[in-house]
This record gives structure tokens, C-alpha cells and sequence, in this order.
């Protein structure tokens, strides 16, 4: 959220600055985590339920 915060203030400050024409200072953008290839492979697998089946899930005891 702090990232997207930065980016927003950022793009703000070019926007309204008193600058010449195409002379805006390019700031760089807030690091962002990048997701791991394990991570992304484990969230795949998982297929989502319908209703049905966690209707049934819950009626089990």
C-alpha cells in the first residue's frame, strides 16, 4: 500500500509541477516484492469449490 501511495504522490508532483515543456524529472518507482515461482505454482493447484461441495463440507460432522 506504502508503494502504491508513493507511485500516486509521485505522479502528482509531475502532474502539477512547474516544469518546461517535456522536462518533468522522472522519479523512479517504489521496489515492489516479486512473487515466487513456488508460490505461484502452489495457488494454481488449488481448484475452486462450487457451492454444492462446501454445502456439503460444512453438513459433514
Amino acid at each position: 500500500m506504502s508503494a502504491d501511495l508513493f507511485d500516486a504522490i509521485n505522479q502528482n508532483t509531475r502532474a502539477t509541477g512547474q516544469w518546461g515543456k517535456g522536462k518533468a524529472p522522472k522519479i523512479p518507482a517504489y521496489p515492489r516484492p516479486q512473487a515466487k515461482k513456488a508460490e505461484k505454482k502452489k495457488n494454481k493447484a488449488v481448484k475452486p469449490r462450487s457451492v454444492a461441495e462446501i454445502y456439503k463440507h460444512f453438513q459433514r460432522r
